[in-house]
């Protein structure tokens, strides 16, 4: 599907309303969140920077839902329908926050993590305005950068046996070769 290309402005508008949904999301859940627990910090302590294990908060909703942000009815237009439901997703991060729907698994955690280094090395705006344009240039969240990096990064961590990599040194090297 052909979609025509969004005024500039609208795309400023559009990244400061997802922007302020993350912080907002962010506010909420802290205050029920948790910092990482050791031994997930010892499980991925050669994957992620210290201070990124030592910031991230996570919270189990135990079978409650993540409710879907104020735009996404629009996105899923936009997407022809290639936007996720919240309520089957199992997690979101809030820049330093992850919100799972259900129990917290080793893959989803470092999925969840890979988006929080993501955001740490690139910045919450840069992150939201490459994450945002991926989304309407693809139209399918599935096919943004950010996501490929993190699913390609999550199945490298799921192999047996797991090969060890630094993800900032991956992030850092994507955004070198602009491939965000």
């Amino acid at each position: 599907m052909d979609t025509p290309q969004l005024p500039e402005e609208r795309v400023a508008e559009m990244l400061a309303k997802v922007v302020a949904y993350f912080r907002e999301e962010r506010a909420l859940y802290q205050r029920a969140s948790e910092p990482l627990a050791p031994v997930w910090k010892s499980s991925f302590e050669d994957y992620f920077t210290k201070s990124l294990l030592d910031i991230v908060k996570t919270i189990s909703l135990d079978g409650a839902r993540i409710p879907p942000p104020p735009f996404y009815s629009e996105a899923v237009a936009m997407s022809g329908g290639h936007f996720p439901d919240f309520v089957h997703l199992a997690s979101v991060t809030y820049i330093d926050i992850i919100v799972f729907n259900d129990a917290i698994l080793p893959r989803t955690l470092f999925h969840g993590l890979v988006h929080a280094q993501q955001m740490a090395a690139l910045g919450l705006e840069t992150y939201i305005g490459f994450y945002l344009r991926g989304f309407l240039k693809a139209r399918s969240w599935i096919n943004i950068p950010l996501e490929a990096q993190a699913f390609q990064l999550e199945a490298r961590f799921s192999m047996t046996p797991p090969e060890v990599f630094s993800v900032e040194e991956e992030i850092n090297l994507w955004a070198r070769d602009n491939r965000f």
